[in-house]
């Protein structure tokens, strides 16, 4: 779960750029450049980010690390209820990555480009409003242990008796894997539901670019303001 809060909150992680500069004949380049890195977003493409964006935000230490981890989600998962990512069902794997992709499209809802400037220093700023399905500074405050924890309690009473055969005949792991594989795709619903229900929020930010190579990159962003409720999404690019 700390992976999906940490995916959540990526966007508010980056280092503070002011808005400078005068344009220039790249401006066109640094906006499609932007362009291409918002709509892999807004698609919940990870691999059409990377293309617009500096590779080392993906490093472990990186500021996009988590959209990186994102694509291991399964193993998070694993680890949480301590087994093995090879002990994961196909069923349950499929559950947890149809969580993370539908988070992933949810994200960013909409998005436009209000200013787009080259400095003296080369450097493109990209000034944006950004429309987030739900909150990032939300989603860490959700508490789903104690909902998690009776469902499975509720769950493994009425199921009691078939989930002792199953252990004396296949043992742990074949009653982990039942459990995961009636109890995850609830679990994740309601967790998704938590996470919607802290409302969408729109926010301005300014993302800096580099020419890398002939290439423009986006190297950072940040927000220049907090999130404010939105009554709806932002006008698309």
């Amino acid at each position: 779960m700390k992976k999906i809060v940490l995916l959540a909150l990526t966007l508010s992680l980056f280092v503070m750029i002011p808005l400078a500069g005068c344009g220039s004949d790249n401006t066109a380049d640094i906006r499609a450049a932007a362009e291409g890195f918002m709509n892999a977003m807004q698609e919940g493409d990870i691999e059409g980010m990377k293309a617009y964006s500096d590779p080392s935000l993906y490093e472990e230490d990186g500021d996009l690390a988590a959209f990186a981890q994102i694509e291991n989600i399964d193993e998070s998962f694993a680890e949480a209820v301590g087994v093995s990512v090879d002990d994961l069902s196909d069923k349950t794997k499929a559950e947890i990555q149809g969580f993370t992709d539908n988070l992933m499209d949810k994200l960013v809802t909409s998005y436009e480009i209000t200013d787009v400037t080259e400095d003296a220093d080369g450097k493109g700023r990209v000034a944006l409003n950004t429309t987030f399905g739900f909150d990032p500074d939300k989603v860490d405050d959700i508490d789903m242990d104690d909902e998690t924890e009776k469902m499975v309690t509720e769950y493994t009473e009425k199921n009691s008796a078939e989930l002792m055969q199953i252990y004396q005949n296949g043992g742990e792991q074949a009653m982990m894997n039942k459990i995961l594989d009636d109890l995850m795709g609830d679990i994740l619903q309601k967790y998704t539901d938590a996470i919607m229900a802290t409302g969408e929020v729109s926010q301005e930010s300014v993302m800096l670019l580099e020419n890398k190579d002939g290439k423009w990159l986006v190297v950072s962003e940040e927000p220049t303001d907090a999130p404010e409720d939105a009554d709806e999404g932002g006008s698309e690019d």
